[in-house]
């Protein structure tokens, strides 16, 4: 039963004391023996007695002053008391804990269609077809409402030319001219390789390559041969769609190693869109392959934490049954909806294993926890799901919510992160309510076996290492909340030269054949190679738009960056025209970006715009990175207000405090913030980057920031409310708002700490896959989660909730008709044992035990 200030107890009426102390000393009152204080009413007058003769009255002494029996509390503030009756039921359980309770009691079919269901996902995904992916060698998402993004719609809706591709081969050498008949034989000789290759089409046989680029007889107009003459380019053509594209490239890929493998000291690279897209999807499963390593020092962890062999399995259980579950709805939805991203698999992986593990961490230490105060099995499941089970509820809402932010972008690779992230975090909280209390069930106190020595440690609750700082911070809360507060905005400078763009294809592994070949490319054909700039040109059938295109080719060419040979060709239906000028450098060189701006401005504008009907569009790589990154820079308000608005109501309807929500986005702002500056400082500014073999970069990522921003703050809410919800079980059980403080950080310091150490090792494994935005994502995330768990939960958590005191839990008068949805629940009576406010056990006045499950 709980009481509230105003003394309304559940199932009943009560009266308001006059005296506030009266009020708050109901739980000190509580070990009283026979019937509890209940619900202040006032007490039913006495049977009336035989009249006896009347003594000579004394004189009153004057009355003593009241002396209070402990401190006001706030009016919103309610005390746990225990039940003086078994009639005095409690109010009905949330659906939460009623699942679980119910999970408990039919323990084996429960557990048993876990694993039906979640296994069965994955199969029926598997038999579909499993996880269908875009090209990851494409040039960023493209949208309708991009301008480059239109140029190529415009096109292709003229009838564009015959699919194709083109397979270009760098041939070099460290001490030869391509003019020495050393280097003229090796090219002849891959020439001849190259073009005597066959497939087998339609039952005959074809050559692979319809066209191959002799650099020896081309004319020099063509730029096959670099200008200094250290290098030469041989390029093979194939006309078809992709998959005869990828038919033809079948003896391609053989022959080209060959090549690769002489011993004459040339060096020979490839690039083709198909091959390197292959080499990309073959790097990210071997690094996929990598990651799954954490699992092993993730269960090494669990040992350390537990100290018990069983209890550190089941975790693992729960994560990969996620997992998969997680893989079969991303497979499901690629062939039925759209293909997603190829990083999508390993962000599933990468936020699935995290909260997985971390959301079990809270249920099991919670059921051992009341377990060891002698609570009954069923009722330690109760606790537990109605206190940790319910903050995962909240936690798990709350990286949903924050996550689901991303849908404002209208980016493609967004949307399938998305729904992998948010997919696998609902299949564990699915898990953490239904999976676990059943396993609990079957389990019960078998879940500490194989306990291991020296690991197997009892330690009581509230004390260790992180319980003793955060008392010395609470000593010197002020001081060491500025000096908290400094640290973090000094990781958070960098932040102020953060540039976000497309990530070049260069800055991908050297493992890839295709970056090494454009490498070169860029360094023997500074004019440019692979980089060009399009002008799409609407109505080009008639003759004075053809006029104006031959005017474009000619002042293009002033433009800083661009250069020739300028070609220009028609759709297939001849109304539409393409006008491409070579550009120098990268999609995100400032120049080359300048160049695109100023085509825009003036250029364009300059030779259609008194055309009537004519439409002109500029695309190309630079025009991609530049549209793309604009998106991102616009949406980037919208979901910050999504998250953090959303993540605001629900804090405040959870803690009926308005001071809770905003304190803890202040927090999350301050660790996230320093995050950002962290990756800023490794990847754009080269600090301690190199010394762990990550490349120096010019650009983050651009959608990294947004996707760490979503799921940090999520992952962030994940502890804080886990801290929160024991600091108000304490608060609401009649300690004073200091203590309560103190007793709730102290005893979730323990999990708390093991479950971040888990996080930030499963995200430091994503800096060892060798893509610059992988390794971006893993680095933001272990950096915000390592300080949001030590300088935030141990410092200034504790810090800013010591000097707010009682106003931590202010609520505004106007909002107090706010549903009161609380996190924490009060265990049902029936128990062996209670807490008082300081949490030792206390016996209540004729409970039962309740049995334990057989």
């Amino acid at each position: 039963m709980r009481i509230d200030a105003g003394g309304t107890a559940a199932g009943r009426t009560s009266y308001p004391s006059p005296w506030p102390a009266a009020r708050a000393s109901v739980s000190g009152l509580s070990s009283c023996a026979g019937p509890s204080p209940g619900a202040l009413a006032p007490a039913p007058p006495a049977p009336a007695l035989a009249p006896a003769p009347l003594a000579p009255l004394a004189p009153l002494a004057p009355l003593a002053p009241l002396v209070p029996l402990g401190p006001a509390l706030p009016r919103h503030r309610k005390v746990s008391s225990v039940p003086d009756s078994p009639q005095d039921s409690s109010p009905r359980q949330p659906a939460t804990v009623r699942v679980a309770a119910w999970s408990a009691r039919h323990r084996w079919p429960v557990a048993a269609a876990w694993f039906v269901a979640t296994l069965g996902i994955f199969i029926l995904s598997g038999a579909l077809g499993g996880i269908r992916t875009d090209d990851p060698n494409g040039s960023g998402p493209t949208q309708a409402q991009t301008e480059s993004a239109r140029a190529a719609a415009v096109f292709d809706a003229g009838g564009s030319q015959v699919p194709s591709e083109d397979v270009t081969v760098v041939v070099t050498h460290p001490g030869l001219h391509v003019s020495d008949p050393a280097f003229r034989a090796f090219t002849a000789q891959a020439v001849a390789r190259l073009t005597a290759l066959t497939v087998t089409q339609g039952g005959t046989t074809v050559k692979a390559f319809d066209q191959v680029a002799d650099p020896a007889s081309a004319p020099p107009q063509a730029g096959l041969v670099s200008p200094d003459g250290a290098a030469l380019r041989i390029v093979g053509h194939i006309t078809g769609d992709q998959a005869t594209v990828e038919r033809h490239l079948g003896p391609v890929r053989p022959a080209l190693a060959a090549l690769e493998a002489n011993r004459e000291g040339f060096v020979v690279h490839a690039v083709s869109s198909t091959l390197t897209s292959q080499d990309i999807t073959a790097l990210i499963n071997a690094g996929l392959d990598r990651t799954f390593i954490t699992i092993g020092l993730t269960f090494l962890i669990l040992l350390i934490t537990f100290g018990a062999l069983v209890a550190a399995i089941v975790p693992l259980v729960l994560a990969v049954s996620a997992l998969l579950a997680a893989f079969g709805i991303l497979g499901l939805f690629s062939q039925v909806v759209t293909p997603v991203s190829p990083y999508a698999t390993q962000l599933v992986v990468l936020i699935g294993l995290a909260v997985s593990v971390d959301y079990s961490l809270f249920m099991i230490t919670r059921f051992r926890s009341e377990r060891r105060r002698g609570r009954s099995i069923p009722l330690a499941i109760e606790t537990a799901s109605s206190t940790a089970g319910r903050a995962v509820f909240f936690s798990g809402l709350a990286v949903m919510i924050s996550i689901a932010g991303l849908f404002i972008i209208d980016v493609s690779i967004f949307r399938s992160m998305a729904i992998g992230t948010i997919g696998v975090i609902f299949v564990a909280v699915i898990g953490s309510l239904t999976f676990l209390p059943a396993t609990l069930a079957i389990l019960g106190d078998r879940i500490d076996t194989g306990r291991v020595p020296f690991l197997d440690r009892d330690r009581a609750e509230g004390t260790g290492f992180w319980a003793r700082v955060v008392s010395a911070v609470m000593r010197r809360p002020a001081r060491l909340a500025l000096a908290a507060t400094a640290a973090l905005l000094l990781l958070a400078s960098p932040i102020t030269h953060l540039r976000i763009g497309l990530t070049d294809f260069t800055s991908f592994p050297d493992q890839i054949d295709g970056v090494q070949a454009v490498r070169i490319l860029d360094a023997e054909w500074p004019q440019g190679t692979t980089l060009d700039l399009q002008v799409v040109v609407t109505g080009f059938d008639a003759p004075a738009t053809q006029a104006a295109v031959a005017r474009l080719a000619r002042t293009g060419l002033a433009v800083p960056g661009l250069s020739g040979p300028v070609t220009v060709r028609p759709s297939r239906d001849g109304t539409v025209g393409m006008v491409t000028f070579t550009m120098a450098g990268t999609q995100n060189d400032p120049t080359a970006q300048a160049a695109v701006r100023e085509m825009r401005g003036t250029v364009v504008p300059a030779a259609f715009g008194s055309l009537p009907g004519v439409h002109a569009y500029v695309g190309g790589q630079a025009a991609n990175a530049l549209d793309v990154t604009q998106i991102y820079l616009d949406d980037l308000p919208l979901v910050f207000g999504f998250v953090l608005g959303l993540s605001f109501l629900l804090l405040l309807v959870v803690f009926h405090s308005l001071v809770i929500p905003l304190k803890a986005i202040a927090l999350n702002l301050l660790s996230t913030g320093a995050a950002f500056g962290i990756m800023v400082a490794v990847f754009q500014d080269g600090i301690l980057g190199g010394a762990f073999g990550i490349e120096r970069s010019s650009v983050i990522e651009s959608w990294v920031p947004i996707f760490v921003f979503a799921i940090l703050f999520g992952l962030s809410m994940d502890y804080h409310v886990f801290i929160l919800t024991r600091v108000k079980e304490a608060w609401d059980r009649g300690l004073d708002s200091r203590s309560a403080v103190d007793r709730g950080i102290s005893i979730t310091s323990g999990t708390i700490t093991s479950a971040a150490t888990i996080m930030v090792l499963v995200f430091l494994a994503f800096v060892t896959i060798p893509f610059a935005f992988i390794q971006e994502l893993g680095l933001g995330l272990a950096a915000a989660v390592l300080l949001d768990a030590t300088i935030v939960r141990s410092v200034l958590l504790p810090a800013t909730m010591t000097l707010l005191g009682d106003w931590n839990w202010w609520l505004p008068p106007f909002l107090r008709w706010l549903p009161r949805v609380t996190i924490e629940g009060e265990p049902e009576t029936g128990d062996s044992t209670d807490e008082d406010p300081l949490g030792q056990p206390l016996a209540t006045a004729g409970s039962v035990a309740s049995p334990d499950l057989p």
